[in-house]
């Protein structure tokens, strides 16, 4: 911003000094020429007058008439006294000087400039020497030629001082002109670079996240423009902000990237994918909430989920939803992991620790806190092909899995005792070696057929679970 106020400053300052030069130029030039032209007409007066009063005395003017000479000199005298005349002279016909400012001339041959026999049209007649003006007007006595008045006036001493003297007037008006132009263009350059500036500012706030930077309007040009454009954007990347954190709460944080970043519902379309499903259920809590207010219900559960949802995430899971007192989540969509299984049984066993270590900690405490009370979980696990994507209706979607080994996994959830993973033969096929698992037998699942294999995992077994990405051991 400086650089521009700096660059434009110095384009005004340039413009207006030429503009200044110009014009003074073109005020001395004009003036100069109008000068010379009043000096000319000044001195074809001087001309005129002489050879009106020159006449008689030169056509009577002989060798030794010492009146008529004394006259003759009185004239050239009286008009040499003129301002800027710096030469008189009269010439006979015979073109010898009769009468000169200066005596050495007296009697030489001159030069005739308006004698009409050498070719000139009789009139006055002028012309330049450098600086000097020459005036000649021819002197007529009864329309006969009987000499010549020349005179000369220096232009340097009645032109060149008014022209320096005004060049200097008009030197101090242009430097107050560049003075009041820098000023002004400082001050234009100011209310120009000062929105800019702002709005730098701004843009870099908000590079750095912060969304709810707004810059005021402070005109209604272009630039007033661009901070209005500025504002909108920023309230739209707020909104989105907001959007984004208000159901990021609610979905994953891929789907939720995906719906705010595509807006094509198409890239979220149901796709079969190969997932394990887990269902955490709090045990009694029916029982464990008779006699809580009603917040304190609400935070019993939030605090739950909270540390649950932790879990699960932080092991790449996908949080479906909330019912009621369960959670129900998914691992392998809608990010695939090829261990998936693995996953999904490390993040049960983690939250069963996590609760009990949470309980153990209840139980310590001197004072008991009837809103926190410890509870039991009961979680059910299954591997299986399902659908997930969106699915709903034009005004109400979710990014969900559906299909029979979601309802596996939570007939399994249903038969597990408070404290107990229960996973299916599907699970257990591509876990074991990694966990620690029993036998539970064959159980009959409501809503289906054959009897399914249902397996425990040993929560409380020292070995940990295999690292992700590990292939565990065949059994």
């Amino acid at each position: 911003m400086r650089s521009l106020q700096v660059k434009f400053s110095a384009l005004v300052v340039s413009l207006l000094v030429l503009a200044c030069v110009g014009l003074a130029y073109l005020a001395t030039h004009h003036e100069r020429a109008a000068l010379e032209s009043e000096v000319e007409k000044r001195g074809r007066a001087l001309a005129l007058n002489l050879a009106g009063a020159a006449k008689e005395p030169l056509l009577d003017l002989g060798e030794g008439d010492f009146d008529r000479e004394l006259s003759i000199e009185s004239l050239i005298h009286e008009t040499g006294e003129a301002e800027g005349v710096v030469a008189v002279r009269i010439l006979r016909r015979d073109g010898t000087i009769a009468a000169s400012l200066a005596a050495h001339e007296r009697g030489q041959q001159g030069i005739k400039y308006a004698d009409p026999a050498e070719g000139h049209p009789g009139g006055p007649w002028v012309g330049r020497d450098g600086s000097i003006l020459v005036v000649a007007v021819p002197v007529r006595y009864s329309d006969v030629w009987v000499g010549e008045t020349q005179l000369e006036m220096d232009l340097r001493v009645l032109v060149d001082p008014v022209v320096r003297s005004n060049a200097e007037q008009l030197g101090i008006v242009a430097v107050l002109v560049v003075v009041i132009g820098i000023l002004a263009g400082v001050g234009f350059v100011a209310l120009l670079v000062g929105p800019l500036r702002r709005l730098r500012v701004g843009v870099d706030l908000l590079a750095a996240g912060d969304v709810t930077v707004r810059i005021p309007p402070t005109s209604h040009d272009e630039v007033g423009e661009l901070t209005r454009a500025f504002n909108e954007m920023g309230d739209a990347l707020e909104q989105k902000q907001r959007i984004q954190q208000a159901f990021g709460r609610y979905v994953d944080d891929y789907v939720l990237s995906q719906l705010l970043e595509s807006g094509d519902n198409e890239k979220q379309a149901g796709i079969e994918r190969d997932v394990s499903i887990l269902f955490v259920d709090i045990r009694k809590f029916t029982r464990l909430s008779e006699g809580m207010e009603a917040q304190d219900v609400v935070g019993l559960l939030n605090e739950v989920f909270q540390l649950i949802s932790d879990i699960i995430l932080g092991r790449g899971g996908t949080i479906d939803k909330f019912i009621g007192d369960s959670v129900m989540a998914y691992f392998g969509a809608p990010v695939p992991h090829a261990d998936h299984p693995l996953r999904a049984v490390t993040a049960a066993i983690e939250i069963m620790r996590a609760m009990a270590q949470r309980s153990e900690h209840l139980r310590a405490l001197p004072v008991q806190d009837p809103t926190r009370v410890p509870v039991d979980l009961g979680i059910g696990i299954h591997t299986g092909v399902v659908v997930v994507g969106n699915i709903g209706s034009d005004r109400r979607t979710d990014f969900t899995a559906v299909g029979d080994a979601v309802n596996v996994a939570h007939r399994l959830e249903k038969l597990a005792r408070p404290g107990q993973v229960l996973v299916s033969e599907a699970v257990q096929r591509r876990v074991r070696g990694a966990v620690e698992l029993s036998f539970e037998g064959e159980r009959q699942l409501s809503g289906r057929e054959e009897p399914v294999h249902v397996y425990s995992v040993q929560v409380d077994a020292k070995r940990p679970p295999a690292s992700f990405g590990e292939t565990p051991a065949s059994t």
